[in-house]
């Protein structure tokens, strides 16, 4: 990751490609005598379906040239997948803010698909992105 850090933000990103590390829950599972992995895969591959992917825990870093969402330790232990994604502001079309259950979504469209994270203050972080693009693109 290059250049100056603008922000850094606790998030949750939605990943296609995610997918549970059964094996590992179960050991987690097993050690916090908390019961039933099966019932847990269940859920989640139901979610997954409704919308997507799955949720992953970690953070967001913009800089002056990328916004770069990073799974958290926790998360990188249960699951597999897409747990790094870097996207160059240059390539960001669209900031746009969707709903959501106590926080709302943050949606990067590109010409290749859209990236969406979730956190606290992020009608904040979205402006903030926008500006860091507009700066950008005014630099060049």
């Amino acid at each position: 990751m290059t250049g100056q850090v603008l922000k850094s933000k606790l998030i949750n990103f939605l990943v296609a490609d995610a997918e549970v590390n059964y094996a590992n829950v179960d050991d987690l599972y097993y050690v916090a005598e908390a019961g039933d992995v099966d019932a847990l895969g269940d859920v989640l591959e139901a979610f997954k379906e409704a919308y997507g992917g799955l949720w992953v825990g970690g953070k967001m870093v913009l800089t002056q040239t990328m916004v770069h969402l990073s799974a958290n330790a926790m998360n990188r232990v249960v699951q597999d997948g897409t747990l790094d994604i870097e996207l160059p502001l240059a390539l960001i079309r669209k900031v746009t803010i969707e709903g959501g259950f106590m926080t709302k979504i943050i949606r990067l469209d590109t010409g290749g698909g859209s990236v969406k994270f979730r956190c606290f203050g992020a009608k904040d972080v979205a402006a903030m992105i926008e500006n860091a693009i507009l700066s950008r693109a005014r630099q060049a």
